[in-house]
């Protein structure tokens, strides 16, 4: 069951977002849910090369400029971050204001400052399921992760610029 720990991101879920070891999470995806405009919750995933936090109140975003994500966040300018991993699941709802249409490192991607509204954790209840706890998160896969690396060092850079 979810509980609400406020406004700001707690220092895990800071130390997570911090743009820092990336070699750590290479491999994980942090799923986000925009609103279409038909109404319709619309999710996507993005790398933790895409993700930054910039301080407790904001987080900063990486999107394909041309993608269905972006055209939600210009519109809606509303957001959940969804972060799941061992032991972890946060939340994270937030308001989004667009930084630019194309990033220099990545001419493909616009950036996104997202001011967080509300940040959930949720926690099994010990009472009725003792023991039980999230495995994981989603994983992906890409030959290319030396590049990769590279490029999202520049990224996440310019996000905390």
């Amino acid at each position: 069951m979810s509980r609400s720990l406020g406004s700001v991101m707690p220092p895990d879920l800071m130390a997570r977002l911090s743009g820092r070891a990336l070699e750590s999470v290479a491999s994980k995806v942090i799923q986000i849910v925009t609103i279409d405009a038909a109404g319709w919750p619309h999710p996507a995933l993005l790398s933790y090369f895409e993700v930054v936090a910039k301080d407790p109140a904001r987080v900063r975003l990486a999107t394909y400029g041309s993608s269905t994500t972006s055209a939600n966040l210009r519109r809606a300018g509303t957001l959940t971050l969804v972060v799941i991993d061992e032991r972890v699941a946060y939340y994270v709802k937030a308001r989004a204001v667009e930084l630019t249409p194309a990033m220099r490192a990545t001419d493909w991607n616009a950036a996104f400052e997202c001011r967080v509204d509300q940040v959930l954790v949720d926690e099994v209840n010990e009472e009725r399921e003792p023991g039980a706890y999230v495995a994981s998160g989603v994983t992906y896969h890409n030959p290319q992760r030396a590049t990769e690396l590279a490029r999202a060092r520049a990224v996440l850079a310019e996000l905390l610029e």
